[in-house]
């Protein structure tokens, strides 16, 4: 009958699939863009924003994160200046590369379908993570062992070049957090047990890997030699957590909480009953699994090690689960596996897989195309986005004013975790201390640490006193103010409460400040 409708073969529902998941995935890179920051995001783009100011993190600004972990902010600003949509254009620049690896890397094991199922599934599960937490170091630091360990896969011969380049990229992690550094066993075994090779190419791989993994240091550390703030660096990014952070342990319930948030998900249950179909062909490939079990056995231990199971530090752990689910897809669906159901099985685990990861993207996605293109109201499209006691609306909104009330060069300083303010309005800091944490938390520098901090202040009082959230978002700031009496009685004598935008207060220095 003319006109009639064919049926989709059977065959083509997996290639529409993807082609669905790959035009959702532009889509919600595009409406990406448009997301806010979390308090974190605030943080590390204040203390990034010394590089691009001829500063130093640790010296001029406070974060315990590595000097990398600050790198992609800088360059965002360096590039858009205090925006948030420019660290999300480099955000989605690193997933880029990362995806294109995956796709590259996994279809040649298996087939270029399924590589892009690896590749879109792994990216779509990382943005499920929201806005709060995306974006930021931890998802680097996926990208750069994406793109370290993937090479090596399907490596016959193991090349320098690539060991090479797989001990830069875990030096880039590893700068971003030290227990990074560990993920470089698995090329320094990949080097040791190279088939057919002899010791001196042995050692000449290893030597590839050392010299790689000694650049980003090499680099980093002379900078900050040289720029006199290598004490700092050490004090703040290393002895600080030992000592004071890493004692404020989560307790067994929020262990439990965190392995059933981030583990006990419907696509990570998947990719876990997919990456089954690889154990009866496992001779075949071994080596692909020696390495993927590794990666995601090291990439465990740096969330236990961290002790605070936050839905960041289990990024690492995705990609070699989502890659072992791809080879076992490919066994499964092939028909090797000797059982007819198993390849609609595979098809079918792999398809539930995907359109779990896509929901919360969807959502955003259509959360923007709402608020933003249809209602025309931006603030209602942000005010969606808060976490615990942290509103980007009131954010934002409190950046505007200070913006409008003060000059460029007036000081604005955040008690709390309210760093995107100051941020946002482009205005500097009169103290090293980015956010209110190691002011407020006990340990060994507090004390030190407070009286720098009124040295500062007295003697550059900021335009404004910004009093919103505590480290934890849980709490107002001004409730751990009381604990602090210089800063409490600061706050009192020289300035006056003029605006408030949710639990942010700005307080406005008075004619004459009183040290």
């Amino acid at each position: 009958m003319i006109g009639a409708s064919r049926p989709v073969p059977a065959r083509s529902w997996p290639a529409l699939a993807l082609a669905a998941a790959g035009l959702l995935t532009l889509v919600y890179a595009a409406a990406s863009l448009a997301l806010p920051f979390g308090w974190d995001h605030g943080i590390i783009a204040s203390v990034g924003s010394s590089y691009v100011h001829g500063g130093l993190p640790y010296v001029d600004s406070w974060d315990m994160k590595g000097p990398a972990a600050y790198l992609p902010f800088s360059l965002a600003e360096f590039l858009f200046g205090p925006t948030m949509w420019g660290i999300r254009l480099v955000d989605l620049a690193f997933w880029s590369i990362a995806g294109f690896v995956i796709f590259a890397r996994v279809g040649a094991l298996t087939t270029r379908p399924i590589g892009a199922w690896a590749a879109l599934a792994t990216y779509l599960w990382i943005a499920s993570a929201g806005w709060f937490f995306t974006a930021a170091p931890e998802s680097w630091v996926t990208t750069s062992l994406i793109v370290a360990f993937t090479p090596l896969l399907a490596a016959e011969r193991t090349a320098a070049r690539t060991c090479a380049m797989a001990g830069f990229f875990i030096a880039c992690a590893g700068l971003v957090k030290p227990f990074y550094f560990t993920f470089g066993l698995i090329p320094l075994a990949v080097c040791a047990l190279a088939p057919g090779a002899g010791w001196k190419h042995r050692a000449a791989l290893a030597s590839a890997l050392a010299l790689g993994a000694a650049i980003p240091p090499a680099l980093i550390g002379g900078y900050f030699a040289l720029r006199g703030g290598l004490p700092q660096l050490i004090e703040v990014h290393l002895l600080y957590p030992l000592t004071t952070y890493l004692d404020a342990a989560s307790g067994w319930n929020v262990a439990m909480h965190g392995v059933a948030a981030s583990l006990l998900r419907t696509p990570v249950i998947c990719a876990a009953l997919l990456a089954l179909g690889t154990l009866p062909n496992w001779r075949a490939q071994w080596r692909p699994l020696a390495i993927l079990a590794a990666w995601f056995a090291i990439a465990l231990f740096c969330v236990v090690i961290q002790k605070k199971y936050y839905t960041y530090h289990w990024f690492p752990a995705y990609p070699p689960l989502f890659i072992a689910a791809a080879l076992g897809l490919h066994a499964l669906s092939s028909g090797r596996s000797g059982h007819r159901l198993y390849p609609a099985a595979a098809l079918a685990l792999a398809g539930i897989a995907l359109v779990a990861t896509a929901a919360r993207p969807l959502r955003d996605a259509g959360r923007l195309a709402w608020y933003r293109l249809a209602e025309r109201a931006p603030d209602r499209y942000y005010a969606a986005y808060s976490f615990r006691l942290y509103d980007s609306a009131d954010e934002m909104a409190a950046a505007r004013y200070i913006a409008a009330h003060t000059a460029p060069q007036d000081g604005v300083y955040v008690w709390g975790s309210d760093a995107t303010v100051a941020y946002l309005a482009d205005r500097p800091d009169p103290a090293r201390f980015t956010f209110a944490m190691p002011l407020a938390m006990p340990g060994q520098y507090r004390a030190a640490y407070r009286d720098q901090a009124a040295r500062q202040l007295a003697l550059h009082p900021p335009v404004y006193f910004v009093s919103g959230i505590s480290w934890d978002g849980l709490a107002r700031a001004s409730d751990s103010l009381a604990d602090f009496p210089w800063m409490a009685g600061f706050l009192a004598r020289n300035y006056r409460l003029e605006k408030s935008f949710g639990v942010i207060d700005l307080y406005r220095l008075k004619d004459r400040p009183r040290p």
